[in-house]
């Protein structure tokens, strides 16, 4: 009987990942939560449907092994109040239903992610400044609160930088240590990970050269080896490599990402993303000023060579987040402004990209999750 009890639960373990492979999820604030079809094969997205409704569905986070969904939800009129968490069991057809809901206990919670086990639920809140983190249980329904860290300073903007802006916080691919790029202070704060607790335990921070520059996300490369870290206010990429203590990071370089003597008035970079194959790095620019100048830049791997390869034409109205399939041939960017969807192909040997088709939206893609089989 136990067997037979094994078996089943592992006939529908596979059921379930065949039927969530392919399948999409977009936060579109007050639109809520939207999921549809993407074929890997042809480019085109199907079936769009809003499975959630959200005042304001922000970032969103997959857990790396439950059909659960993770939403950073500040109040609707951010920097208003305070933020939260919501945990969402998805089922199998696509819908969501919610197993529960955290307080970020801060102030325009903007980003929500998990360590490689799951274990650990964090999220980040930026007008005050903190990291939050949770214990994931069993059903990856989010524990009580168990640690709030909070940021001190400031930096060289005065309009931008006159106190902590946690951005965003990112695991290392070992699950060791959490990073929390800091837009307000030009730090990436560090945390060690206790994964059986559900805590973050202040580790130290690197500064990010340049001062006024507004580190805002990161990506790990799949190795541990290198981290990247890009700056909202300069428009930059800043590379470190992992360093010889637990824990910390040693800075290598800086790049811009836009090209020299392009007009950067009221532009803002926004997010960032490692091809699946660790050879490119993408990165998205916001035109803020609506003259058409939204981008997406892609850069070699530092390893290979660390150099802007390319910048085209978002094809969108503030692309605020963008993301590549599992397959790594497609790009999907979302415009938050114009409320559309553009689709590129992508060329895994060059990392060049192919302008395929924009889609329209109800309410504007701020935030792009493929749930991976």
């Amino acid at each position: 009987m136990k067997t037979k009890s094994i078996i089943s639960f592992l006939s529908i373990l596979l059921l379930t990942n065949a039927a969530l492979a392919g399948r999409v999820y977009f936060a579109t604030g007050s639109g809520g939560i939207c999921v549809g079809q993407f074929d890997d094969k042809t480019g085109k997205l199907s079936g769009l449907e809003q499975v959630y409704e959200m005042e304001n569905a922000s970032f969103l986070g997959a857990h790396p092994a439950l059909p659960v969904l993770y939403v950073a939800a500040p109040p609707k009129k951010e920097g208003s109040g305070i933020g939260s968490v919501v945990a969402l069991k998805i089922n199998p057809e696509g819908s969501l239903a919610l197993l529960n809901q955290r307080s970020a206990e801060g102030i325009a919670t903007c980003h929500v992610g998990t360590d490689p086990s799951g274990g650990i639920v964090m999220a980040a809140n930026y007008v005050s400044g903190s990291v939050v983190s949770f214990r994931a249980q069993e059903d990856g329904s989010l524990s009580e609160r168990v640690s709030l860290n909070q940021h001190e300073g400031s930096g060289e903007n005065p309009k931008r930088q006159e106190g902590p802006h946690a951005h965003s916080v990112f695991s290392n691919p070992a699950g060791t240590y959490a990073y929390v790029p800091d837009l307000g202070i030009d730090k990436v704060m560090i945390y060690q990970i206790d994964a059986a607790e559900g805590s973050l335990i202040p580790s130290g921070s690197v500064d990010v050269p340049g001062g006024g520059i507004g580190p805002r996300h990161m990506k790990w490369a799949a190795d541990g080896k290198y981290a990247y870290v890009l700056n909202e206010l300069d428009l930059s990429v800043s590379v470190f490599k992992a360093g010889k203590e637990c824990g910390a990071l040693e800075w290598i370089a800086t790049k811009s990402i836009f090209p020299e003597g392009a007009d950067r008035e009221r532009m803002s970079s926004a997010e960032i993303r490692i091809h699946p194959n660790g050879k490119y790095i993408y990165l998205s620019v916001r035109d803020l000023a609506g003259k058409g100048r939204d981008a997406i830049s892609v850069f070699s791997a530092f390893e290979l060579g660390f150099d802007r390869i390319a910048t085209v034409s978002a094809q969108v109205g503030v692309p605020r987040n963008f993301n590549l399939d599992p397959s790594g041939r497609w790009l999907l960017a979302g415009g938050q402004r114009s409320k559309n969807l553009a689709i590129f192909k992508v060329d895994p040997g060059t990392g060049l990209l192919e302008f395929s088709e924009t889609l329209d939206f109800e309410s504007g893609p701020v935030c792009i999750e493929f749930i991976r089989d």
